[in-house]
């Protein structure tokens, strides 16, 4: 892969002011690439401004929720008027729900669909449009590694990630012909304040998780497997391997779920 990869690229990144997005737009400017940093917050995109400094000719800020199509419409407005062009736009945005089924609070599901699944969705709409346009260019979404293997209590948001992920998967193939490439990213647990912010019950500190990666070896391994245009991209051997394994002998993948939040289910 050449090192000048992501050399001017501009870049569009959701969910910039924290976790995985804020550590792949930092990633991305010192690779030397010009990113679109988009948040719901006003005072968090000055916060990114501030920290990012030497970056700022790089950066570009756009306060947008994209859980509002109107939003997500207005941002491509500006990036059109302000960059012209842009070769890749990565859906990072997402709200959490730790919940049993029986217990989801309709208002709480709505919240995580309306953002990770339309907002996703209204901002890759905007995309391809302005894609199409250019004559390509390559979306990536950050799904979960909940999709390939769900775990108890986490049915609502697994159910937004897997709605993005096979709408994307979909997108894909009727995108080939215009040059537009569309990836997914499946990242198991990674230490950010993502489930402290998130709706429903409390994540207990000791929750059973496959592995636990820093945003940082997240962010580039996610990075990397977007220079190698991979379909799917996994953030660790263990949840590639374990993923794999769900789909070769799903009865004993879920035996094993079963046992490891053994506990918890009890506790119902």
């Amino acid at each position: 892969m050449r090192k000048d990869f992501w050399e001017d690229k501009i870049v569009i990144i959701t969910g910039v002011t924290s976790g995985l997005g804020k550590e792949m737009t930092k990633i991305l400017l010192k690779k030397g690439a010009k990113v679109v940093a988009i948040s719901r917050s006003k005072e968090s995109l000055k916060g990114l401004q501030n920290e990012l400094i030497s970056f700022s000719k790089n950066l570009f800020l756009i306060k947008a929720d994209v859980s509002f199509r109107k939003d997500c419409e207005d941002a491509f407005k500006i990036i059109k008027d302000k960059l012209k062009t842009a070769d890749f736009l990565i859906n990072n945005a997402g709200v959490g729900l730790r919940c049993e089924v029986e217990e989801i609070e309709d208002l709480d599901l709505k919240r995580v669909f309306d953002t990770n699944f339309f907002g996703a969705f209204y901002m890759m709409k905007y995309g391809i449009a302005f894609f199409k346009e250019l004559g390509g260019g390559t979306i990536v979404n950050i799904c979960s590694l909940g999709v390939k293997r769900p775990v108890p209590f986490t049915g609502g948001y697994t159910a937004s990630k897997a709605a993005l992920s096979t709408i994307a998967d979909v997108a894909r193939m009727e995108l080939k012909k215009y040059n537009i490439n569309i990836l997914n990213a499946y990242p198991g647990s990674i230490l950010t304040s993502f489930r402290k912010k998130a709706l429903g019950k409390p994540y207990p500190e000791d929750e059973v998780r496959l592995s636990r990666l820093s945003p940082d070896v997240a962010a580039r391994r996610i990075i990397r497997g977007i220079e190698k245009s991979r379909k799917e991209i996994y953030t660790s051997k263990k949840d590639y391997i374990f993923v794999l394994f769900t789909r070769l002998f799903p009865h004993i993948s879920d035996f094993i779920v079963e046992k490891a939040f053994e506990k918890r289910l009890k506790g119902l």
